[in-house]
């Protein structure tokens, strides 16, 4: 009896010590496992930290650069510089002429037509587009005592005295009997700075 007893607490013993030490490997697992869990949730929300940061400083950077870019674009202004010399001009279509309005109150008429809206008001068959953004369509009309027409035309631009001079020649036409004539005179040019004086300088040849 006494040395099954010897027997069962040697075996309590043993048991109790593979317990502790069966404890002790679990607890120690366990924190391990702990730690584990926690460097990749650390290193987890390390990575996603530097993702977040390096959207928002991107954010930041695009944002300040397209801010810059856009107060930049707002605020210059455009600037029309001057041709010294001789102009170049485009014709405007045949089609077109003065509203009836304008030439039937005015025996000569002297145009600078600078946006769409004039354009609309003055011009009668209107079926070539002008960009007023960057030209300027100068318009006339000289009345004459017999059948007559543009032979010239021709565009000069003092920068110096901030002039522009249009210059055009008007002929009879021979062999035409009529007593009164419109003639009309057109010309597309680039767009003038601010301030630009502009003269009409008609000769009229008979």
């Amino acid at each position: 009896m006494t040395f099954c007893v010897i027997i069962f607490t040697k075996r309590f013993k043993y048991i109790s010590l593979a317990i502790l030490l069966l404890e002790r490997w679990y607890n120690t697992f366990d924190t391990i496992k702990l730690n584990c869990i926690f460097q990749y949730q650390s290193v987890f929300m390390s990575r996603k930290f530097k993702t977040l940061s390096i959207s928002l400083f991107s954010f930041l950077v695009f944002g300040i650069a397209g801010s810059t870019f856009y107060s930049c674009k707002s605020d210059e202004p455009t600037v029309v510089a001057c041709t010294e010399g001789v102009l170049s001009y485009q014709d405007l279509n045949p089609a077109s002429g003065l509203s009836a309005a304008v030439l039937d109150t005015n025996s000569v008429v002297n145009l600078v037509i600078t946006s769409q809206q004039q354009y609309e008001r003055y011009i009668a068959n209107r079926n070539q587009d002008i960009d007023f953004g960057s030209k300027m369509l100068l318009a006339g009309s000289y009345f004459t005592d017999s059948a007559a027409h543009v032979v010239s035309q021709l565009i000069t631009s003092d920068c110096g005295a901030g002039k522009v001079t249009y210059h055009v020649e008007v002929i009879r036409t021979k062999g035409v009997f009529t007593t009164r004539q419109h003639v009309e005179y057109f010309a597309i040019v680039p767009k003038l700075p601010d301030g630009t004086q502009v003269k009409f300088d008609v000769a009229y040849k008979k």
